[in-house]
């Protein structure tokens, strides 16, 4: 009887050990040496392409070729130096960006709350007396946060408004005020214009010390007697007017115990 061949017999005895270890026609991948199961991490990286970004400093834009991806790494590369409180938008570690916006400060910024004054929004009705007033409405003030800090303007130190946010809008008040322009009847008839150029020269704004104010030279007492509210001298002209000519009538006609020393100019 004929013996296998020795070489075969080996393998047949040694072929479950030999399919662990790779010998005999075990896998094949084990003999192609470790070149070729390089680490993903040897292989070539891209450049990083430097794009435009534009920073804009206290409104003076300039452009830059960047590879950076926050703002500080872009601002870095463009060797711009922060201060200790200056702004950046978007801030330092946020993306950067086409536009990166720097605001030079001296301070840090502080909060403040600030009221708005409600404004008085004025309608004529014809249903008052003549350069009367009534409150319609009351206003109500309006409540903003203002954030500013000091900064450098034109060789300057001055205190910037940063931002502003409206916490709540001023309500207007509404006052209506009765016909600017009245007739006083036949009275209207007298010269008016010659007893104001007598008593103030022709000044509505005229204040005499003794206590007497424009046009006519209303005592406050007088003025307030025919409806005047305030001083004379700060109302119209047209206002003291009509006010003395409603004095005249009040006193029915005796315009010496008004004006004792013009009052003669009314019938020049």
């Amino acid at each position: 009887m004929r013996r296998p061949p020795a070489t075969a017999a080996l393998c047949a005895l040694v072929l479950p050990v030999a399919l662990l270890s790779s010998g005999c026609g075990g896998d094949a991948a084990a003999k192609q040496g470790p070149s070729a199961q390089a680490p993903a991490s040897d292989a070539p990286r891209a450049t990083p392409t430097p794009r435009p970004v534009a920073i804009v400093i206290d409104g003076k834009r300039k452009e830059v070729q960047s590879t950076g991806t926050t703002v500080t790494e872009v601002l870095e590369q463009a060797r711009v130096e922060l201060g200790e409180y200056d702004l950046t938008a978007p801030e330092r570690d946020q993306p950067a960006g086409d536009t990166i916006k720097i605001t030079r400060l001296l301070s840090k910024p502080v909060v403040k709350v600030v009221r708005t004054e409600a404004p008085t929004v004025k309608k004529k009705d014809s249903s008052l007396a003549p350069f009367s007033q009534k409150e319609k409405r009351a206003g109500k003030a309006g409540v903003k946060v203002v954030k500013t800090a000091l900064a450098m303007r034109k060789g300057r130190k001055v205190r910037v408004v940063l931002a502003v946010k409206v916490k709540s809008k001023p309500v207007a008040r509404i006052l209506l005020v009765g016909p600017t322009v009245a007739s006083g009847g036949d009275v209207a008839k007298l010269n008016w214009a010659g007893l104001a150029n007598c008593e103030s020269h022709g000044n509505p704004k005229a204040i005499n010390s003794a206590g007497y104010y424009g046009l006519y030279q209303f005592s406050l007492a007088s003025w307030a007697s025919v409806g005047g509210s305030g001083r004379p001298s700060d109302a119209p002209a047209a206002e003291q007017t009509y006010r003395a000519q409603l004095l005249y009538k009040k006193v029915g006609g005796r315009w010496q115990g008004q004006w004792p020393n013009c009052g003669r100019f009314l019938f020049s």
